[in-house]
């Protein structure tokens, strides 16, 4: 029975993994084949790379209130900076390759072995899946949040230009999605000891060991959803939410600037469709996928077609260059600690 669930699990990731590639390859296909690559080099000759660098740098921005959101969803833990940038940047770059959001729990993993040290004393050893469970709990949440933040830039977009109905429909369905999951989600942590207590009864029927092995992961993962029952801390994420979304279209609107494109409402719709169409299509590195959102958001505003797609190639590597560096160089710097650490 083991053995075919292991072959069933390699043949869904191979089968993911097809599919992430057959995405790919179909996008860039439409994107090409009615190209002229000549008015797309002409356009990135023509760019003010200027702009550019104002980009990457909102992009640089991003990740400070990443973290500083992160610390404020686990506020109950001393979860520190420089760990938890390096884990989540890992993660973001594991995102790029790996199917289903796999890189959220590298995430969650990296950043496990820092939690629970206290500033001036000596790290104390933490159990590896109760603090990858807490994190990978704060990280759900966290998507809870931008999800949040999605609709009201949707609701703020069409409140200031006419979009077409597909915009407005898939708007009021995430207000409704938000309005059921944040009641389920708000009753689950009203209740959680009674559902524990339900859980406790409900694994102690499966074979031994079960409920001492699930329900203390269970109860981590419920932990890190803990900041919503924190008013102050509900404020803080939704400081640094915004000033991420603010960031991220910031650096939207600075590349559509180097190409003499000043749409800022178009950079809003351009962040709502990169946020969510990234998301719900995976590809590797998200190629094709988000030139393509690039090209049909921005022809909304009758931004020519080889115009939006020299802005989507800039962005998309002003959006995957940065992290893609920074995670590089945190990582052989924990690295290279954790062993000096470890020699010593």
């Amino acid at each position: 029975m083991q053995k075919w669930l292991e072959q069933l699990k390699a043949r869904l990731k191979l089968l993911r993994w097809v599919f992430s590639l057959g995405v790919m390859f179909l996008s860039v296909w439409l994107l090409i084949r009615e190209l002229d690559w000549a008015q797309v080099l002409g356009a990135l000759r023509a760019a003010n790379y200027t702009w550019v660098i104002v980009g990457v740098l909102a992009i640089v921005g991003t990740f400070f209130a990443r973290v500083w959101r992160w610390q404020a969803l686990l506020w109950r833990t001393d979860l520190r900076f420089w760990p938890a940038l390096t884990a989540l940047l890992v993660g973001q770059v594991a995102n790029l390759v790996l199917p289903m959001r796999g890189g959220d729990l590298v995430r969650a993993m990296w950043v496990r072995p820092e939690r629970g040290a206290e500033p001036g004393i000596e790290e104390r050893e933490v159990a590896p899946a109760a603090g990858a469970s807490e994190a990978l709990g704060s990280v759900a949440l966290e998507k809870v949040w931008d999800l949040l933040a999605a609709l009201l830039c949707g609701l703020l977009l069409l409140a200031l230009v006419p979009l077409p109905d597909w915009f407005s429909d898939s708007t009021w369905s995430t207000a409704g999605i938000l309005l059921i999951g944040g009641l389920i989600l708000w009753a689950g942590l009203r209740w959680q000891e009674v559902l524990f207590r339900w859980a406790a009864l409900i694994l102690a029927r499966f074979p031994a060991g079960w409920d001492k092995a699930l329900l203390p992961r269970l109860q981590r993962l419920a932990q890190g959803l803990n900041s919503l029952q924190s008013a102050q801390a509900s404020g803080r994420v939704f400081m640094w939410t915004v000033a991420y979304w603010g960031c991220g279209g910031l650096s939207n609107w600075a590349v559509m600037r180097a190409f003499g494109v000043n749409l800022p409402v178009a950079a809003l719709f351009l962040l709502v469709a990169l946020m969510i169409g990234n998301a719900v299509v995976p590809t590797p590195a998200r190629l094709g996928v988000f030139e393509g959102l690039c090209v049909v958001s921005l022809g909304l505003f009758d931004v020519p077609y080889d115009l939006a797609l020299a802005i989507g190639l800039v962005l998309h590597l002003v959006v995957m260059g940065p992290p893609l560096l920074a995670a590089g160089v945190l990582a052989l710097a924990t690295q290279i600690a954790r062993r000096a650490h470890g020699a010593a």
